[in-house]
């Protein structure tokens, strides 16, 4: 129990029993925003959603409940991962569309031939996904498709492929129906058949264009492959590889993205959601139950691993500050600022673990909210030094928001700015109580 509430994990045992209330809470928040102006800034995810998250093996979903004869869900956060690669849910496909990620790639290959070797395989290979894939999602188009010639089905297949890239309002965007269908069955064809998603996620971006240059080619052996045998599949599957290509519009200061290069969806936890009710805004409430569900993921899956990192993402709309900052709270300070669906383009956050350390990085978490929110399930005892290192840190980092907000002079940030002095006035009284307290005692 903290305070007046009740935090409780979300299982298929007690589904019926809070599933709606998160329902309830995400339109609530949902209409919420919308009045005050913040639309883009949420999506809902819906009943189905929630509901697969709770009964998914590689998901957490944690509430908080009002302590009162009838519960009512006043906070709610999901926590995911294991994505199928490339899909909408991927956030770590970002950081693999560019051309410095491609030199990396290149630099963990021995020689020149040996990277040309598996670069030809992996897009052989690709090609076979492809084929697989569209011809899955035609079934649901055309009848008899195997009556049609490849080059026949190709043509139906980009038919569906272009009006979705002439629709204004898709544009081919990520979360269009074909393209994660596509992305879907390909992502799982390479896992299932070549059992190859290491190297597919590594040349996911590479088309033909791309290997002919590797190979020094000239524009004459371009000619020739496009009107090859399996000309019309290489040319429509490169020409959706460049319909969906992703762009980075900046990347925050300092920031060193190949880092992040290893992140996939077997390594990284998304904090998906995390949202409360006005009532209890200002409580802490989305950091201690994201905290209980990024801890829930990592001791169910993480734990006894000794190399490598585990990766926590989150994308936010630029203007959600109060997402900003529960994601940097837990250090996803990190950030790309990228194209993800028409109109809804989005900062990536970051932040990356190394394995040896996630029990250190645990303890820590849980002493900020200890120091900062008075959340202390455990009883763990923090020495006043440790109140003031973890009050004076939390007080620099808002000191610091403030002074970015007030830089930016837009009206829109009243309120968080006035948050941002009752936070620091807050903070800056505690560490004066501190510093008395141990004047007394001497």
């Amino acid at each position: 129990m903290y305070r007046n509430f009740r935090i409780k994990e979300v299982t298929k045992e007690n589904e019926d029993k809070y599933l709606d209330g998160i329902v309830e809470l995400e339109d609530v928040v949902y209409e919420n925003m919308i009045k005050q102006g913040k639309a883009g800034q949420l999506f809902t995810t819906g009943r189905e959603d929630i509901s697969g998250y709770i009964n998914s093996n590689n998901n957490s979903v944690f509430v908080v409940t009002t302590n009162n004869e009838i519960e009512k869900v006043v906070a709610a956060t999901y926590i995911t991962q294991g994505q199928i690669p490339f899909t909408y849910n991927d956030v770590t496909k970002y950081f693999k569309c560019s051309e410095e990620y491609m030199l990396a790639v290149k630099e963990q290959f021995q020689n020149e031939e040996e990277y040309l070797s598996v670069l030809r395989k992996v897009y052989i290979q690709k090609i076979t996904a492809f084929v697989y894939a569209r011809d899955c999602i035609l079934k649901e188009y055309v009848e008899n498709i195997y009556d049609l010639s490849e080059d026949e089905k190709n043509i139906k297949f980009m038919e569906l492929v272009e009006k979705e890239a002439r629709d204004p309002e898709n544009n081919f965007h990520e979360k269009s129906k074909i393209r994660d269908e596509l992305n879907r069955n390909m992502s799982l064809y390479m896992s299932k058949i070549f059992r190859n998603s290491s190297l597919y996620e590594k040349f996911y971006w590479v088309d033909m264009d791309y290997i002919l240059k590797q190979n020094g080619c000239e524009s004459s052996e371009k000619i020739n492959m496009k009107n090859s045998k399996y000309g019309s599949t290489i040319e429509a599957y490169d020409r959706i590889l460049a319909l969906q290509k992703h762009h980075i519009y900046e990347k925050s200061s300092g920031m060193r993205v190949e880092q992040y290069y290893d992140a996939n969806t077997e390594n990284t936890i998304e904090l998906d959601t995390y949202i409360t009710s006005d009532t209890v805004r200002e409580l802490g409430l989305a950091r201690i139950i994201v905290f209980e569900g990024i801890k829930r993921v990592l001791e169910k899956h993480h734990t006894g691993e000794k190399d490598g990192s585990i990766y926590l993402v989150s994308t936010l709309h630029r203007d959600n500050l109060s997402s900003k900052y529960v994601s940097e709270f837990f250090g996803l300070k990190d950030n790309l600022f990228v194209n993800r669906r028409k109109g809804r383009d989005r900062e990536v956050h970051i932040y990356r673990i190394d394995r040896k350390k996630i029990k250190q990085y645990i303890e820590e978490i849980e002493r900020k909210l200890i120091v900062l929110y008075n959340y202390n399930p455990k009883g763990i005892v923090v020495t006043d030094e440790e109140r003031k290192r973890i009050l004076m840190e939390q007080l620099a980092y808002e000191d610091k928001e403030m002074c970015r907000l007030n830089e930016l002079n837009n009206p829109k940030y009243k309120n968080y700015l006035e948050m941002k002095k009752r936070k620091i006035s807050k903070l800056q009284t505690e560490i004066n109580n501190i510093d008395i307290s141990k004047e007394v005692s001497k």
